[in-house]
């Protein structure tokens, strides 16, 4: 267990639950494979796109999902000093806002028609800035509050659905909810930190790093199914 070492210091939620628990021996190893196993996916996947417009949709893609992986990678490599995992976890999650921008860009460059592709790449891009502008303000936001804000922003998505049911295909429109599903399904086991199967080797947040990558999974399917005909 690693100690906080001042009680002057002010740390958030998510870095205090870190602290205090110690790291389960599973913790990060697969958000690190997922993340080098990205690298040459986004690069095969980025030369093959189908024209200029689907090559910088994957591109953008592509280096949303290592961010995410890598950065998440990082933070649970080893205990880190208290300072360090309070800039550590606020990185984490601006790479979570950012893989919500850049999800999103290849559905709406190459799945949806003007103006509704417009409106979507406009809303995630804002929306992506704000929470990383919002993420690293000096003062931390009561516990529960980013799970909300990112569940809120991932599913903000849904007001698109109108567009999405008429121009994506069946495929496509399920890879795009069984991401969606994945993440939001994460996000409660994390929040709740239930259920914690085995805490010393692979618990709550092993299995959130879990269905992180199924969702990834199939982001990067939908994406590669836009872009690649």
């Amino acid at each position: 267990m690693k100690r906080i070492e001042s009680p002057d210091q002010v740390l958030s939620s998510s870095a205090r639950r870190l602290l205090l628990r110690p790291r389960p021996r599973y913790r990060g190893v697969l958000h690190r494979w997922a993340a080098l196993a990205s690298i040459p996916v986004g690069v095969v996947t980025t030369i093959s796109a189908d024209g200029p417009r689907a090559t910088v949709a994957l591109a953008v893609f592509s280096v949303g999902v290592f961010c995410m992986l890598a950065t998440s990678a990082v933070v649970h490599s080893r205990d880190w000093a208290p300072h360090q995992v309070e800039r550590l976890v606020r990185l984490d999650h601006s790479a979570i806002f950012l893989m919500f921008a850049t999800s999103g860009t290849p559905l709406a460059r190459l799945g949806l028609d003007a103006p509704a592709s417009t409106w979507l790449l406009v809303i995630l891009w804002t929306g992506a800035v704000l929470g990383i502008v919002a993420e690293w303000i000096p003062m931390h936001p009561p516990a529960g509050i980013m799970n909300a804000a990112f569940l809120a922003f991932g599913w903000g998505m849904a007001a698109f659905l109108p567009w999405m049911i008429v121009e994506l295909s069946m495929m496509q429109l399920l890879l795009l909810l069984v991401g969606g599903a994945a993440y939001t399904v994460g996000a409660i086991v994390v929040g709740s930190r239930r259920p914690d199967p085995w805490p010393e080797r692979f618990g709550y947040h092993e299995i959130w790093h879990v269905l992180v990558v199924v969702a990834a999974g199939a982001h990067t399917a939908l994406a590669v199914d836009l872009a690649i005909i």
